[in-house]
């Protein structure tokens, strides 16, 4: 989710905690209604306030419908349809496609030393790809993150047939080169 859904969803999700209260306390003081519903009674009587009450509800529920609508359609890919024959059909979930992307990256010899996959679904039945990687130091990252980039698009595309709009690499620490000796 991107920074201006998580601050909508964190306001949104404020206004539902202090909705809550309000209606918590309301099974304790039954008056609480009418206190909180006569200076309403008065915005909405007042010709000039009732339109800006009006234009504040509106921007609330286009934000609320658009919310949601992001997180409905921005959710993770659980299944592609690859092929339907007349026997039946092939899909392939979103964890067999992380797993091909995380052998990709890991295969591509290009110092990870390990990493996560997260596919989401994209425009046109595509996807989009997003590795987060821990690196040695001793790699260029660079030129290393954009061979794993290409390795990955290849290898999904060859193995399942579906497009990848977009491989999104993120180095999220570098460690250092640990020399191993073993004992007898």
């Amino acid at each position: 989710m991107n920074r201006f859904m998580r601050v909508l969803m964190f306001i949104y999700s404020v206004i539902i905690a202090l909705v809550s209260i309000v209606l918590l306390y309301a099974m304790i003081d039954d008056g609480i209604f009418a206190d909180i519903l006569s200076p309403l009674s008065s915005i909405v009587t007042n010709p000039a306030t009732r339109y800006i009450y009006l234009v504040v509800l509106l921007v609330f529920i286009i934000l609320c419908v658009y919310s949601i609508s992001n997180i409905i359609t921005s959710a993770r890919v659980y299944k592609t349809k690859l092929r339907k024959t007349e026997i039946g059909s092939v899909d392939i979930g979103a964890d067999a496609l992380e797993s091909i992307a995380l052998n990709s990256a890991k295969s591509a010899q290009a110092g990870i030393k390990s990493a996560k996959a997260n596919v989401a679904q994209a425009k046109n039945g595509a996807i989009k790809v997003r590795i987060n990687a821990v690196l040695y130091s001793n790699v260029e990252i660079p030129s290393s993150m954009s061979k794993v980039q290409e390795k990955v698009k290849k290898d999904i595309e060859r193995y399942t047939g579906i497009i990848v709009e977009s491989v999104f690499v993120k180095v999220t620490k570098v460690e250092a080169v640990v020399a191993k000796v073993e004992g007898r």
